[in-house]
């Protein structure tokens, strides 16, 4: 018996894979912004952070193994279905640049 279309699967290693980058992000975040210290020091510690944990790496493997499923066949919109359900993020932005 097959899956419902609306339904998709992943092998279990794979989704603790994903669950430890998220909680290594999420708790780690939550640390760093309850402890004592000053916007320089936060901003520093986070910075710190993302780069001796390879957070933009593991993060990027979390977001292939979730996509992985997902047609990538382009619609007549000249986008798959992940572009489509993604196209409202707002993303970070340099608010130095006007």
């Amino acid at each position: 018996m097959s899956a419902p279309k609306n339904h998709i699967a992943y092998p279990r290693k794979q989704v603790f894979e994903v669950l430890r980058t998220l909680n290594e992000l999420v708790v780690s975040l939550d640390q760093l912004g309850s402890a004592e210290m000053t916007k320089q020091e936060r901003d520093s510690a986070v910075f710190d952070f993302i780069q001796r944990h390879r957070i933009c790496r593991k993060t990027a493997k979390a977001r292939k193994i979730l996509s992985e499923p997902f047609s990538k066949t382009v619609g007549a919109d000249g986008m798959d279905e992940l572009e489509n359900e993604m196209q409202d993020i707002q993303y970070w932005q340099d608010r130095r640049r006007k």
